[in-house]
């Protein structure tokens, strides 16, 4: 017995323990996420696996027919039905697939066109306001210049 003490785990065993002890201790999503943090902050160097997005599925390809379908009208048995039902199903799913993409294009649409409206309006407010100080610098030179005139004007007269 004390041969099986002092040997050392192997490495598994030492993961496999630190698992069972973390499986222990969560409670809730949060505690799943902050253990995978954990895990990856271990060993900084090695390279996280971080997937790709999934691209959408084409709804519009062209769906399996089945022709022997009667629906859920007399003379069609029961199996069928099943097979209706289940067609019916997929083009129900197809169908709010288009419609909720068709929603969402029409937001994304309207938000660019905002986002474009409020940066003509920023740009006209910008516009402005520069006009207006270049307005008012302009008039400060102006006024320098006359001031200038003047103080030469009388300098030269009070010289006479």
């Amino acid at each position: 017995m004390g041969d099986t003490e002092g040997k050392k785990k192997k490495k598994g065993e030492d993961s496999d323990d630190e698992e069972k002890k973390l499986a222990l201790k969560v409670k809730s999503y949060t505690d799943v996420q902050r253990f995978k943090l954990e895990k990856l902050m271990k060993d900084p160097n090695k390279p996280a696996y971080i997937p790709e997005r999934r691209d959408e599925k084409n709804v519009n390809t062209a769906p399996e027919f089945n022709h022997n379908i009667m629906g859920s009208s007399a003379g069609a048995g029961s199996g069928e039905f099943h097979l209706y039902r289940q067609m019916r199903r997929k083009e129900q799913n197809r169908m709010r697939v288009l419609g909720a993409r068709q929603d969402r294009d029409e937001l994304n649409d309207a938000y660019h066109a905002k986002l474009e409206e409020n940066e003509k309006q920023a740009e006209e407010r910008t516009a402005k306001k520069r006009k207006k100080r270049q307005k008012k610098k302009e008039k400060q030179k102006n006024k320098k210049k006359n001031n200038d005139k003047k103080e030469d004007e009388k300098s030269e007269s009070s010289e006479e």
